[in-house]
Protein backbone atom coordinates (compact mmCIF):
# COMPACT_ATOMS: atom_id res chain seq x y z
CA UNK A 1 0.00 0.00 0.00
CA UNK A 2 1.56 3.82 -0.99
CA UNK A 3 2.41 5.80 2.36
CA UNK A 4 3.18 2.83 4.24
CA UNK A 5 6.59 2.01 5.87
CA UNK A 6 8.33 -1.12 7.19
CA UNK A 7 8.32 -1.51 11.01
CA UNK A 8 11.48 -0.67 12.63
CA UNK A 9 13.75 -2.90 14.72
CA UNK A 10 12.04 -1.00 18.00
CA UNK A 11 8.45 -1.43 16.85
CA UNK A 12 6.22 -4.32 18.00
CA UNK A 13 4.70 -6.65 15.94
CA UNK A 14 1.08 -6.84 17.76
CA UNK A 15 -1.18 -5.04 19.78
CA UNK A 16 -3.86 -7.07 21.30
CA UNK A 17 -4.81 -9.20 18.58
CA UNK A 18 -3.64 -6.90 16.15
CA UNK A 19 -0.92 -7.86 13.71
CA UNK A 20 1.08 -4.94 12.31
CA UNK A 21 2.37 -4.61 8.65
CA UNK A 22 4.17 -1.63 8.72
CA UNK A 23 4.40 2.23 9.48
CA UNK A 24 1.85 5.03 8.36
CA UNK A 25 2.99 8.20 10.01
CA UNK A 26 4.48 9.65 13.39
CA UNK A 27 3.52 12.80 15.65
CA UNK A 28 3.32 14.07 18.69
CA UNK A 29 0.92 11.81 19.92
CA UNK A 30 1.87 8.40 18.57
CA UNK A 31 2.73 6.11 16.28
CA UNK A 32 -0.13 4.87 13.58
CA UNK A 33 0.44 1.74 12.15
CA UNK A 34 -0.76 -0.83 9.86
CA UNK A 35 -3.01 -3.09 10.68
CA UNK A 36 -4.63 -6.25 10.41
CA UNK A 37 -7.78 -7.29 12.59
CA UNK A 38 -9.32 -10.94 13.20
CA UNK A 39 -11.62 -10.25 9.93
CA UNK A 40 -8.80 -10.03 7.52
CA UNK A 41 -9.33 -6.26 7.20
CA UNK A 42 -6.86 -3.29 7.04
CA UNK A 43 -7.09 -0.78 10.28
CA UNK A 44 -5.09 2.04 11.63
CA UNK A 45 -4.21 0.79 15.47
CA UNK A 46 -2.53 4.26 17.04
CA UNK A 47 -0.10 3.24 19.88
CA UNK A 48 -0.36 6.24 22.14
CA UNK A 49 3.19 7.65 23.88
CA UNK A 50 0.96 8.68 27.20
CA UNK A 51 0.73 6.16 29.84
CA UNK A 52 -2.67 5.81 32.15
CA UNK A 53 -1.36 5.11 35.39
CA UNK A 54 -4.76 6.89 37.01
CA UNK A 55 -7.57 4.57 36.85
CA UNK A 56 -9.98 7.60 37.00
CA UNK A 57 -7.75 8.77 33.78
CA UNK A 58 -8.53 5.54 31.94
CA UNK A 59 -12.00 5.24 32.97
CA UNK A 60 -12.32 9.44 31.89
CA UNK A 61 -10.95 8.41 28.52
CA UNK A 62 -12.84 5.54 27.64
CA UNK A 63 -15.93 8.10 27.92
CA UNK A 64 -14.03 10.13 25.55
CA UNK A 65 -14.05 7.12 23.22
CA UNK A 66 -17.10 6.01 23.68
CA UNK A 67 -18.34 9.79 22.97
CA UNK A 68 -16.05 9.56 19.56
CA UNK A 69 -17.90 6.65 18.45
CA UNK A 70 -21.19 8.89 18.21
CA UNK A 71 -19.91 10.42 15.55
CA UNK A 72 -21.79 9.97 12.18
CA UNK A 73 -19.31 7.79 10.08
CA UNK A 74 -19.61 9.12 6.76
CA UNK A 75 -17.06 11.55 7.65
CA UNK A 76 -14.88 10.77 9.86
CA UNK A 77 -12.59 7.12 10.14
CA UNK A 78 -14.74 5.58 13.23
CA UNK A 79 -12.88 4.22 16.00
CA UNK A 80 -13.22 0.34 16.00
CA UNK A 81 -11.57 -0.47 19.60
CA UNK A 82 -9.39 0.38 22.05
CA UNK A 83 -7.18 -1.21 25.10
CA UNK A 84 -6.27 1.55 27.30
CA UNK A 85 -4.48 -1.04 30.10
CA UNK A 86 -1.03 -1.76 30.66
CA UNK A 87 2.33 0.00 29.21
CA UNK A 88 0.80 -0.11 25.74
CA UNK A 89 -2.49 1.84 25.27
CA UNK A 90 -3.64 2.17 21.76
CA UNK A 91 -6.97 2.77 19.76
CA UNK A 92 -7.96 1.00 16.88
CA UNK A 93 -10.00 2.82 14.08
CA UNK A 94 -10.81 2.60 10.52
CA UNK A 95 -7.92 2.82 7.63
CA UNK A 96 -8.38 5.13 5.29
CA UNK A 97 -6.55 4.06 2.03
CA UNK A 98 -5.64 7.83 0.67
CA UNK A 99 -3.36 10.88 0.52
CA UNK A 100 -4.17 13.45 3.45
CA UNK A 101 -5.11 17.17 2.02
CA UNK A 102 -1.44 18.29 2.82
CA UNK A 103 0.09 15.43 0.81
CA UNK A 104 -2.27 15.99 -2.16
CA UNK A 105 -1.88 19.57 -2.32
CA UNK A 106 1.91 19.26 -1.80
CA UNK A 107 1.49 17.13 -4.86
CA UNK A 108 -0.71 18.00 -7.40
CA UNK A 109 -1.13 21.82 -6.17
CA UNK A 110 -4.00 23.61 -4.84
CA UNK A 111 -7.63 23.07 -5.03
CA UNK A 112 -9.82 25.42 -7.00
CA UNK A 113 -13.20 26.01 -8.10
CA UNK A 114 -16.10 22.57 -7.58
CA UNK A 115 -12.40 20.66 -5.64
CA UNK A 116 -11.87 23.20 -3.26
CA UNK A 117 -15.77 23.87 -2.59
CA UNK A 118 -15.85 19.62 -2.01
CA UNK A 119 -12.79 20.26 0.85
CA UNK A 120 -14.83 23.25 1.80
CA UNK A 121 -18.56 21.38 2.43
CA UNK A 122 -16.64 17.91 3.40
CA UNK A 123 -14.76 19.50 6.10
CA UNK A 124 -17.70 21.64 7.79
CA UNK A 125 -19.72 18.83 7.97
CA UNK A 126 -17.72 16.57 9.02
CA UNK A 127 -16.76 18.63 12.02
CA UNK A 128 -20.23 19.89 12.57
CA UNK A 129 -20.76 16.12 13.30
CA UNK A 130 -17.86 16.14 15.45
CA UNK A 131 -19.04 18.78 17.06
CA UNK A 132 -22.84 17.61 17.26
CA UNK A 133 -21.27 14.47 19.50
CA UNK A 134 -19.99 16.23 22.07
CA UNK A 135 -16.18 16.30 21.29
CA UNK A 136 -13.64 18.50 20.13
CA UNK A 137 -11.08 17.90 17.64
CA UNK A 138 -8.56 20.00 18.84
CA UNK A 139 -6.02 19.05 16.17
CA UNK A 140 -7.79 20.01 12.84
CA UNK A 141 -5.02 20.25 9.82
CA UNK A 142 -4.71 19.57 6.67
CA UNK A 143 -3.02 16.39 7.39
CA UNK A 144 -5.74 15.36 9.22
CA UNK A 145 -8.45 15.77 6.36
CA UNK A 146 -7.78 12.12 4.47
CA UNK A 147 -8.85 11.80 0.76
CA UNK A 148 -10.14 8.39 0.55
CA UNK A 149 -11.48 7.17 -2.76
CA UNK A 150 -15.24 6.94 -1.17
CA UNK A 151 -14.87 10.46 -0.05
CA UNK A 152 -13.04 12.95 2.71
CA UNK A 153 -13.09 11.99 6.09
CA UNK A 154 -11.30 13.70 9.35
CA UNK A 155 -9.24 11.72 11.80
CA UNK A 156 -7.12 11.79 14.33
CA UNK A 157 -9.83 13.25 16.83
CA UNK A 158 -10.30 12.45 20.53
CA UNK A 159 -6.66 11.95 21.59
CA UNK A 160 -5.96 14.93 23.17
CA UNK A 161 -7.54 15.17 26.25
CA UNK A 162 -4.80 12.28 27.73
CA UNK A 163 -1.99 14.08 26.16
CA UNK A 164 -3.44 17.23 27.95
CA UNK A 165 -3.68 15.03 31.03
CA UNK A 166 0.04 13.20 30.89
CA UNK A 167 2.07 15.90 29.50
CA UNK A 168 3.55 18.07 31.48
CA UNK A 169 6.12 20.77 29.76
CA UNK A 170 3.19 22.91 29.27
CA UNK A 171 3.16 23.29 25.64
CA UNK A 172 -0.02 23.84 23.94
CA UNK A 173 -1.86 21.18 22.66
CA UNK A 174 -2.05 21.14 18.33
CA UNK A 175 0.64 21.84 15.67
CA UNK A 176 2.04 25.33 15.71
CA UNK A 177 0.77 26.60 12.32
CA UNK A 178 -2.66 25.33 13.30
CA UNK A 179 -3.52 26.71 16.62
CA UNK A 180 -6.38 28.67 17.93
CA UNK A 181 -5.21 32.38 20.20
CA UNK A 182 -6.50 30.73 22.89
CA UNK A 183 -4.95 27.45 23.13
CA UNK A 184 -2.00 29.49 22.49
CA UNK A 185 -2.74 31.53 25.55
CA UNK A 186 -3.44 28.24 27.54
CA UNK A 187 -7.36 28.62 27.94
CA UNK A 188 -9.64 26.13 27.29
CA UNK A 189 -9.96 24.78 23.50
CA UNK A 190 -13.83 24.73 22.77
CA UNK A 191 -15.25 24.12 19.32
CA UNK A 192 -14.28 27.17 17.83
CA UNK A 193 -10.87 26.56 18.41
CA UNK A 194 -11.71 23.84 15.63
CA UNK A 195 -14.02 26.33 13.45
CA UNK A 196 -10.27 28.51 13.75
CA UNK A 197 -8.37 25.50 12.38
CA UNK A 198 -10.97 24.49 9.85
CA UNK A 199 -10.55 28.02 8.26
CA UNK A 200 -6.70 27.92 8.43
CA UNK A 201 -6.97 24.43 6.70
CA UNK A 202 -9.33 26.06 3.96
CA UNK A 203 -5.94 28.55 2.87
CA UNK A 204 -3.87 25.77 2.88
CA UNK A 205 -6.20 24.01 0.59
CA UNK A 206 -6.80 27.15 -1.90
CA UNK A 207 -3.16 28.71 -1.74
CA UNK A 208 -0.89 25.98 -1.26
CA UNK A 209 0.60 27.53 1.59
CA UNK A 210 0.51 27.80 5.57
CA UNK A 211 -1.67 31.24 6.86
CA UNK A 212 1.21 32.10 9.21
CA UNK A 213 4.46 31.78 9.17
CA UNK A 214 7.80 31.82 10.74
CA UNK A 215 11.07 31.36 10.92
CA UNK A 216 10.98 28.65 14.12
CA UNK A 217 7.77 28.07 16.09
CA UNK A 218 7.70 30.54 18.32
CA UNK A 219 7.51 32.71 15.51
CA UNK A 220 4.66 31.33 14.25
CA UNK A 221 2.74 31.12 17.06
CA UNK A 222 3.60 35.35 17.71
CA UNK A 223 2.32 35.63 13.92
CA UNK A 224 -1.22 33.79 15.43
CA UNK A 225 -1.13 35.95 18.20
CA UNK A 226 -0.36 39.25 16.47
CA UNK A 227 0.40 38.84 13.20
CA UNK A 228 -2.63 38.75 10.26
CA UNK A 229 -3.17 36.13 8.21
CA UNK A 230 -2.13 35.45 4.48
CA UNK A 231 -5.60 34.37 2.97
CA UNK A 232 -3.42 33.20 -0.66
CA UNK A 233 -5.96 33.59 -3.47
CA UNK A 234 -8.89 33.45 -1.21
CA UNK A 235 -11.38 36.41 -2.61
CA UNK A 236 -14.89 37.62 -2.26
CA UNK A 237 -17.54 36.77 0.51
CA UNK A 238 -15.62 33.17 0.66
CA UNK A 239 -12.40 35.08 2.20
CA UNK A 240 -15.42 36.82 4.21
CA UNK A 241 -16.24 33.71 5.86
CA UNK A 242 -12.72 32.37 6.23
CA UNK A 243 -11.88 36.11 7.70
CA UNK A 244 -15.02 35.12 10.27
CA UNK A 245 -13.98 32.26 11.53
CA UNK A 246 -10.62 33.51 12.57
CA UNK A 247 -11.45 36.35 14.89
CA UNK A 248 -9.19 36.48 17.86
CA UNK A 249 -12.21 35.81 20.46
CA UNK A 250 -13.74 32.36 20.24
CA UNK A 251 -17.64 34.21 20.56
CA UNK A 252 -16.84 35.75 17.69
CA UNK A 253 -16.27 33.02 15.54
CA UNK A 254 -19.79 31.15 14.18
CA UNK A 255 -20.03 27.74 14.48
CA UNK A 256 -19.81 24.40 12.40
CA UNK A 257 -23.09 24.42 11.68
CA UNK A 258 -23.35 28.05 10.68
CA UNK A 259 -19.90 27.36 8.21
CA UNK A 260 -21.82 24.96 6.88
CA UNK A 261 -24.89 26.60 6.41
CA UNK A 262 -23.45 29.51 4.40
CA UNK A 263 -21.61 27.34 2.39
CA UNK A 264 -24.66 25.26 1.22
CA UNK A 265 -26.52 28.63 0.74
CA UNK A 266 -23.99 29.75 -1.61
CA UNK A 267 -24.30 26.30 -3.10
CA UNK A 268 -27.88 26.90 -4.02
CA UNK A 269 -27.14 30.66 -4.98
CA UNK A 270 -24.56 29.73 -7.18
CA UNK A 271 -22.45 31.99 -6.13
CA UNK A 272 -19.85 32.33 -3.12
CA UNK A 273 -20.73 31.68 0.65
CA UNK A 274 -22.40 34.61 2.85
CA UNK A 275 -19.71 36.93 4.82
CA UNK A 276 -20.03 36.24 8.57
CA UNK A 277 -18.59 38.45 11.25
CA UNK A 278 -15.64 40.90 10.85
CA UNK A 279 -14.36 42.58 7.61
CA UNK A 280 -11.62 40.64 6.02
CA UNK A 281 -8.18 42.22 6.24
CA UNK A 282 -6.41 42.40 3.08
CA UNK A 283 -2.52 41.63 4.56
CA UNK A 284 -1.04 39.35 1.97
CA UNK A 285 1.75 38.33 4.25
CA UNK A 286 5.44 37.74 2.73
CA UNK A 287 6.48 35.74 0.42
CA UNK A 288 6.12 32.22 1.04
CA UNK A 289 8.96 28.96 0.09
CA UNK A 290 6.15 26.12 0.08
CA UNK A 291 4.40 23.75 2.54
CA UNK A 292 7.94 23.01 4.21
CA UNK A 293 8.75 26.08 5.82
CA UNK A 294 10.68 26.04 9.06
CA UNK A 295 7.68 26.09 12.19
CA UNK A 296 4.84 26.23 9.55
CA UNK A 297 4.46 22.95 7.84
CA UNK A 298 1.91 20.05 9.74
CA UNK A 299 4.68 19.04 12.01
CA UNK A 300 5.14 18.60 15.71
CA UNK A 301 8.94 18.46 17.15
CA UNK A 302 9.59 15.19 17.12
CA UNK A 303 12.27 12.50 16.65
CA UNK A 304 11.15 12.41 13.16
CA UNK A 305 10.17 15.47 12.07
CA UNK A 306 6.94 14.39 10.39
CA UNK A 307 3.61 13.30 10.76
CA UNK A 308 0.84 11.94 9.19
CA UNK A 309 -2.55 11.38 10.74
CA UNK A 310 -3.82 8.30 12.94
CA UNK A 311 -7.15 7.94 13.75
CA UNK A 312 -8.24 9.16 17.67
CA UNK A 313 -10.67 10.26 20.11
CA UNK A 314 -11.56 13.21 22.84
CA UNK A 315 -12.57 16.27 24.53
CA UNK A 316 -16.12 18.12 25.56
CA UNK A 317 -17.85 20.29 23.30
CA UNK A 318 -18.08 23.87 24.80
CA UNK A 319 -21.42 25.95 25.17
CA UNK A 320 -22.19 28.69 22.02
CA UNK A 321 -22.27 32.61 22.79
CA UNK A 322 -24.90 33.82 20.94
CA UNK A 323 -22.93 36.65 19.56
CA UNK A 324 -21.86 33.77 16.82
CA UNK A 325 -26.10 33.33 15.83
CA UNK A 326 -26.21 37.36 15.90
CA UNK A 327 -23.34 37.17 13.50
CA UNK A 328 -25.02 35.48 11.05
CA UNK A 329 -28.15 37.44 11.34
CA UNK A 330 -26.26 40.47 10.33
CA UNK A 331 -24.64 38.94 7.62
CA UNK A 332 -27.16 40.39 4.55
CA UNK A 333 -27.01 43.80 6.26
CA UNK A 334 -23.56 43.79 6.75
CA UNK A 335 -22.94 42.93 2.58
CA UNK A 336 -25.58 45.70 1.60
CA UNK A 337 -23.67 48.45 3.85
CA UNK A 338 -20.28 47.04 2.78
CA UNK A 339 -20.13 49.63 -0.22
CA UNK A 340 -21.16 52.70 2.10
CA UNK A 341 -18.55 51.34 4.89
CA UNK A 342 -16.01 51.61 2.75
CA UNK A 343 -16.58 55.32 0.65
CA UNK A 344 -16.69 56.49 4.59
CA UNK A 345 -13.76 54.53 5.70
CA UNK A 346 -11.63 56.20 3.33
CA UNK A 347 -13.03 60.18 3.24
CA UNK A 348 -12.87 59.63 7.35
CA UNK A 349 -9.79 57.83 7.39
CA UNK A 350 -6.73 59.66 9.75
CA UNK A 351 -4.17 61.24 7.58
CA UNK A 352 -6.63 61.56 4.18
CA UNK A 353 -7.46 65.01 5.61
CA UNK A 354 -4.05 66.37 6.50
CA UNK A 355 -2.56 67.03 9.96
CA UNK A 356 -1.06 70.59 10.68
CA UNK A 357 2.28 70.89 9.21
CA UNK A 358 4.92 70.01 11.44
CA UNK A 359 2.58 67.51 13.03
CA UNK A 360 1.95 65.16 9.96
CA UNK A 361 3.21 61.37 10.16
CA UNK A 362 1.93 60.97 6.39
CA UNK A 363 -0.64 59.85 3.90
CA UNK A 364 -1.30 56.33 6.31
CA UNK A 365 -3.02 57.34 9.23
CA UNK A 366 -4.61 54.67 11.68
CA UNK A 367 -3.68 52.14 13.94
CA UNK A 368 -1.50 49.47 12.49
CA UNK A 369 -0.26 46.38 14.50
CA UNK A 370 1.71 43.11 13.74
CA UNK A 371 5.04 41.19 14.92
CA UNK A 372 8.61 42.30 14.77
CA UNK A 373 11.49 39.88 14.58
CA UNK A 374 15.08 41.38 16.55
CA UNK A 375 17.46 38.49 15.21
CA UNK A 376 20.05 39.42 17.49
CA UNK A 377 18.10 38.80 20.18
CA UNK A 378 16.70 35.69 18.81
CA UNK A 379 13.20 37.14 19.62
CA UNK A 380 9.57 37.93 18.35
CA UNK A 381 7.21 40.48 19.95
CA UNK A 382 4.20 42.03 18.91
CA UNK A 383 4.60 45.80 17.82
CA UNK A 384 1.54 48.58 17.70
CA UNK A 385 1.93 52.00 15.98
CA UNK A 386 -0.61 54.68 15.93
CA UNK A 387 -0.18 57.11 13.32
CA UNK A 388 -3.11 59.24 14.01
CA UNK A 389 -2.92 62.43 16.53
CA UNK A 390 -0.68 62.11 18.97
CA UNK A 391 1.11 59.44 17.02
CA UNK A 392 2.46 56.66 19.50
CA UNK A 393 4.49 53.34 19.17
CA UNK A 394 4.15 50.31 21.85
CA UNK A 395 5.99 47.48 21.64
CA UNK A 396 7.94 44.65 23.12
CA UNK A 397 6.55 41.10 24.86
CA UNK A 398 3.58 42.59 26.85
CA UNK A 399 3.77 45.74 24.98
CA UNK A 400 5.27 47.87 27.82
CA UNK A 401 7.43 49.89 25.85
CA UNK A 402 6.21 53.12 24.14
CA UNK A 403 7.33 56.14 22.72
CA UNK A 404 6.06 58.92 21.32
CA UNK A 405 6.70 59.79 16.99
CA UNK A 406 7.09 62.81 14.79
CA UNK A 407 7.78 62.85 11.48
CA UNK A 408 11.67 63.55 10.57
CA UNK A 409 11.95 62.49 6.44
CA UNK A 410 10.68 60.04 4.11
CA UNK A 411 7.64 61.06 2.22
CA UNK A 412 4.11 60.81 2.74
CA UNK A 413 3.55 57.89 2.09
CA UNK A 414 6.54 55.85 3.43
CA UNK A 415 7.22 58.60 6.62
CA UNK A 416 10.47 57.90 8.52
CA UNK A 417 9.04 59.26 12.30
CA UNK A 418 11.93 59.66 15.23
CA UNK A 419 10.68 57.69 18.07
CA UNK A 420 11.04 60.02 21.43
CA UNK A 421 9.85 60.42 24.67
CA UNK A 422 10.21 56.07 25.60
CA UNK A 423 9.05 54.60 28.54
CA UNK A 424 9.69 51.40 29.60
CA UNK A 425 12.47 48.52 31.19
CA UNK A 426 15.05 48.05 28.17
CA UNK A 427 13.04 50.19 25.41
CA UNK A 428 15.28 52.59 23.79
CA UNK A 429 14.35 55.47 21.43
CA UNK A 430 15.28 55.71 17.56
CA UNK A 431 14.04 55.95 13.99
CA UNK A 432 11.08 54.17 12.68
CA UNK A 433 10.77 53.52 8.66
CA UNK A 434 7.06 52.49 7.43
CA UNK A 435 7.07 51.13 3.77
CA UNK A 436 3.70 50.27 3.00
CA UNK A 437 2.89 47.09 0.83
CA UNK A 438 -0.82 47.29 -0.23
CA UNK A 439 -4.11 49.20 1.15
CA UNK A 440 -3.62 47.82 5.02
CA UNK A 441 0.06 46.48 4.97
CA UNK A 442 3.11 47.79 5.37
CA UNK A 443 6.75 46.73 6.24
CA UNK A 444 8.66 48.67 9.39
CA UNK A 445 12.06 49.04 10.39
CA UNK A 446 13.31 49.96 13.57
CA UNK A 447 16.89 51.65 14.17
CA UNK A 448 18.22 52.27 17.12
CA UNK A 449 19.55 55.65 18.54
CA UNK A 450 23.32 55.68 17.61
CA UNK A 451 23.32 52.82 15.59
CA UNK A 452 23.68 51.86 11.99
CA UNK A 453 22.23 48.96 11.47
CA UNK A 454 18.49 47.94 12.01
CA UNK A 455 17.39 46.88 14.76
CA UNK A 456 13.85 44.73 14.50
CA UNK A 457 11.79 44.60 11.93
CA UNK A 458 8.64 43.47 10.93
CA UNK A 459 5.35 43.58 9.01
CA UNK A 460 2.42 45.30 10.19
CA UNK A 461 -1.40 45.44 9.40
CA UNK A 462 -4.02 48.60 9.93
CA UNK A 463 -6.22 47.95 12.23
CA UNK A 464 -8.67 51.22 12.60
Amino acid sequence: MPGVSPLRPEDPRRLGTYRLDGRLGVGGQGIVFLGVGAPGGPVAVKLLRARLDDTSARRGFAREIEAVRRVAPFCTAQVLDADLDGDRPYIVSEYVDGPSLRDHVAAAGPRTGGDLDRVAVGTATALAAIHRAGVVHRDFKPGNVLLGSDGLRVVDFGVSRLADATVTTGNPMGTPAYIAPEQLEGRPAGPAADVFCWALTLVYAASGRHAHTGDTHMAVMANILYGTPDLGPLTGTLRDLVVACLAPDPADRPDAGQVLSALLDRARAGTAPAALGHAAPDGTGSERSGVHETGIDETRIDETGTERPGHDATDRAGGRDGRRVRVVAAVAAGLAMAAVVAVMAVLAAPGVLRAPAGRDTGRLGGTWTGAARFPSAGRVFPVEIRLAEPARMRWGADLHCSGRLTRSGGTDDAPVLTLGQVRGDACYPGRVSITPQGDRTAAFEVTRAGEGGIRYSGSLTRTE
